[in-house]
């Protein structure tokens, strides 16, 4: 049973896309709002509550709102291209894949892929494929991989980033201190 059924029907994103429509734009980013009953809603809620806090301390408010707001965008776009027939996506579970896999890479470090990072997307991507091929449950399998795969992409970018301010912040200390000490 959906919960508030109407809200689901105009903010869930349909499998195909209109594009003079204003609506279909705005189901590009509200889809992960509405979900598919208590349990789903539940089950997304308590995903986002274990891993959010700590990939939020490791990669920063704004990062996160942009990679909520990149999965709802680019999951909503996999469901028109790959989502079956007379179906509407709903709910963030893409949200909650990316999520996990961010924060398995919490404790990355430069040229090094922590072994949570691999037992997590094995497990999960390895299921999350497993099921999309085969398992027809009418769930947006789909919308987990996006998820995963944007959440990886987005890990590794953020901390590539901080990898290089870092080094900035190193150089500029060193020259400043190699300069005093030529004075």
């Amino acid at each position: 049973m959906t919960i508030a059924p109407g809200i689901s029907f105009y903010l869930g994103v349909d499998d195909y896309f209109k594009w003079r429509r204003p609506i279909a734009w705005i189901r590009l980013f509200t889809h992960i709002f509405p979900h598919d009953g208590i349990a789903h809603l539940r089950g997304n809620m308590t995903h986002l509550l274990l891993v959010g806090p700590s990939a939020e301390a490791a990669f920063g408010s704004l990062e996160l709102i942009q990679i909520m707001v990149s999965v709802a965008l680019s999951s909503a776009i996999a469901h028109i291209i790959v989502g079956k027939k007379n179906t509407r996506q709903l709910g963030a579970s893409g949200v909650c894949f990316a999520l996990i896999l961010l924060n398995s890479l919490v404790s990355a470090k430069h040229g090094k892929v922590p072994v949570s990072f691999l037992l997590t997307a094995t497990l999960w991507i390895g299921d999350e494929i497993w099921r999309f091929f085969f398992s027809g449950d009418g769930v947006s399998h789909h919308a987990h991989l996006t998820g995963a795969i944007v959440g990886t992409m987005a890990g590794y970018l953020i901390h590539r980033k901080k990898e290089k301010e870092r080094l900035k912040k190193i150089t500029k200390v060193w020259l400043k201190s190699s300069s005093k000490k030529k004075e």
